[in-house]
């Protein structure tokens, strides 16, 4: 299969989304709902269901974890030096650059191309250790981060973050799917087939929701600041998660050219509503619009190096 052959169908998916929302076919209202089922409803059930039919020595991969770990944390801190040093922007702005480079669009653009590629139960079990590093590491510290540069109140902020950690229904999932699979527990076959049902539905309407967030975001923003911003994640974020990955032994080749495969994608959909906490809303629109459109180049050339096509 040709990289054109794989990336054709999910770029038009997207590209058909962004139509419905710009002719008004679908209505611009419709976006943030379709985006809570995916996130609340199919990825969850994606989740549980790979984690709890994978054998409990395969369904947690420590040198993973470890590794992609490293890649975005070095990523995170490369580029605030820049923002802060180089570019001599504000505590403010480089929290939000921090959280741009560090924080993938896993499971709405991830998923769906890492199933096209590697299949559903690999890409799934990526996307699984992938979702454990960025929510209970990256985003809590890029909120905390943008929390102590907009001066706010700390403590509250750290509770808000912890508060929504333990509520995270793809944190509860991966949880319950591990917890399962370590105990060895095998699901009955109506519960196998309602997750399998809400499961299939992930990745085609993840696609749609970013082609209508694309057709809702606002096209102005600092150049310097928002080429800092994809450069750091188009580029940068699957560098150090490939050198990362390197260093770390244990990983397996595939899962290792999963981790930068994933590393690679643009910046999580809701970040202009994470930069917007900072007074940074249309910046982070902006980045994520620019960073969205130019990973229809880039990906398909980090995906020819890795040479997984």
């Amino acid at each position: 299969m040709t990289l054109i052959e794989i990336f054709l169908p999910v770029f038009a998916v997207i590209g058909l989304g962004f139509v419905a929302i710009r002719t008004r076919y679908l209505d611009p209202a419709t976006v943030q709902p379709l985006g809570t089922v995916v996130i609340r409803i199919a990825l969850p059930a994606l989740i549980l269901l790979a984690l709890a039919g994978t054998p409990a020595q395969g369904a947690l991969n420590t040198g993973f974890l470890l590794a992609y770990a490293a890649g975005s944390l070095g990523t995170m801190l490369i580029c605030m030096a820049i923002a802060r040093y180089v570019l001599g922007l504000s505590r403010t702005v480089t929290a939000v650059v921090g959280l741009a480079v560090s924080m993938a669009n896993s499971g709405f653009m991830g998923l769906p191309i890492g199933q096209a590629l590697m299949g559903a139960e690999l890409a799934t079990l990526i996307l699984a250790h992938c979702m454990i590093v960025e929510n209970v590491l990256i985003l809590p510290l890029a909120l905390l981060l943008i929390a102590l540069a907009a001066q706010g109140d700390v403590q509250q902020t750290r509770r808000k973050i912890m508060s929504d950690l333990l509520r995270n229904p793809l944190l509860i999932a991966l949880l319950v799917g591990l917890a399962i699979s370590f105990a060895g527990i095998e699901l009955p076959e109506l519960a196998r087939d309602t997750l399998a049902f809400l499961a299939r539905i992930s990745g085609p309407l993840a696609l749609l929701v970013i082609g209508g967030m694309l057709a809702s975001l606002p096209a102005q923003g600092r150049v310097t600041v928002v080429g800092l911003m994809v450069a750091g994640k188009l580029v940068l974020h699957p560098l150090t998660v490939w050198g990362a990955t390197g260093l770390v032994s244990g990983i397996g080749g595939m899962m290792a050219m999963g981790a930068v495969l994933f590393a690679a994608m643009p910046m999580i959909t809701i970040f202009p509503l994470l930069g917007a906490k900072a007074g940074q809303g249309q910046l982070s629109a902006y980045g994520l619009l620019v960073a969205t459109l130019c990973s229809f180049a880039t990906l398909p050339v980090v995906v020819y190096l890795l040479g997984i096509a």
